[in-house]
């Protein structure tokens, strides 16, 4: 055992730089899980920042001072930011609809189950029928408008909410700004030879850059084109299906299978098994078809992808550390960490 470690040790851990990396990253990693939910705009910030750097850096490629990129990403980030204040009272306002029509969704929902019952009766007993609509009435719409008000709640929570309202304006601008200034004080927690920990931010910073970006883009498209198709439709509540749709897109796996949910039984008690409701039902499919097939890999790139496991396993723990926003970072984190494991230097004994 003890030359297991002995060994383990002289290949992971052969240099000085990489001790202190190691350090470093245990340092970061106990932030992390005790601090996280704390810390959690400040990552919002970074993340924000670091795509938005991106734009100042393409601008002085092309000749043009880091100044006037500066003020492109700025003046992008706030025209996007203030956007999203400006469309939260239309969705609350959706949301107060939706909940206010859940009395007729669950009465013509127990209609379709007691005709189901009715149809096959030697599969039900009376009772079985009587208790289990019981239960459906008394239970579904406690649950769903419990779920929409949790909604609302946080939508008109994070417009008031003054550590999401000026924070993180606050931070991103400072992050884009002071971009040397920042490094620097980093630098001054990496060991001296930073041979590895340079390799390291190379895999990290092109594995890392590409998903986020490409996420962004495909919930954005995802978001306009589902809100427009279905305005188009017709379809009730279109604002609110659309943004759940983009939003699942940050949700590997599970994202689509929970939205499809919400889509399809709105569409269902606003149109019924007829003509109108097929069409709605099939362009959301066709939309979640080209998405997953086309525009994903075009943005993203399958080198960046993360085995199914591995997704479910990054949603399970930092959803457990920091519930929704552990969820949505889930996969940045886990790509983060294939990239240190990936570009860590390794001795062949």
């Amino acid at each position: 055992m003890a030359s297991y470690f002995k060994n383990l040790i002289d290949k992971y851990f052969h240099t000085e730089d990489q001790i202190s990396l190691s350090i470093l990253l245990v340092f970061i990693g106990i932030i992390v899980i005790f601090f996280g939910s704390i810390l959690t705009p400040l990552f919002i910030s970074a993340l924000v920042a670091y795509l938005l750097n991106s734009i100042v850096t393409a601008s002085e490629r092309r000749g043009f001072s880091r100044s006037i990129g500066l003020s492109i990403s700025i003046t992008l980030f706030f025209g996007l930011y203030l956007s999203l204040f400006l469309i939260f009272p239309l969705l609350s306002r959706q949301i107060v609809g939706l909940v206010n029509e859940l009395p007729r969704i669950v009465e013509n929902l127990e209609d379709i189950l007691m005709n189901f019952f009715n149809d096959y009766p030697e599969f039900f007993t009376s009772e079985q029928i009587e208790n289990l609509s019981v239960t459906v009435t008394s239970s579904l719409p406690n649950i769903l408008e419990q779920t929409l008000l949790q909604l609302n709640a946080g939508f008109s929570a994070a417009m008031s909410a003054l550590i999401y309202l000026v924070l993180i304006p606050f931070l991103v601008f400072f992050f884009l700004k002071d971009k040397k200034q920042m490094l620097e004080y980093v630098g001054y927690f990496l060991p001296s030879d930073k041979s590895s920990a340079s390799k390291i931010w190379i895999e990290l910073d092109s594995q890392l850059f590409k998903y986020l970006r490409g996420k962004v883009l495909e919930l954005i498209i995802v978001g306009i084109v589902t809100t427009t198709a279905f305005s188009l439709l017709g379809a009730n509540y279109s604002l609110l299906l659309g943004i759940l749709v983009g939003l699942s897109v940050l949700i590997p796996l599970f994202g689509a299978i929970f939205v499809t949910i919400p889509v399809a039984i709105v569409g269902y008690f606003q149109w019924g098994l007829d003509m109108n409701y097929l069409i709605f039902l099939s362009t959301y499919l066709i939309i979640q078809g080209l998405d997953g097939n086309v525009l994903f890999p075009l943005l993203i790139g399958r080198e960046v992808n993360l085995h199914p496991v591995l997704i479910v396993l990054a949603i399970l723990i930092f959803g457990g550390i920091w519930g929704f926003w552990g969820v949505l970072l889930a996969v940045p984190l886990a790509t983060a960490i294939r990239a240190v494991i990936k570009s860590w230097p390794v001795v062949n004994n």
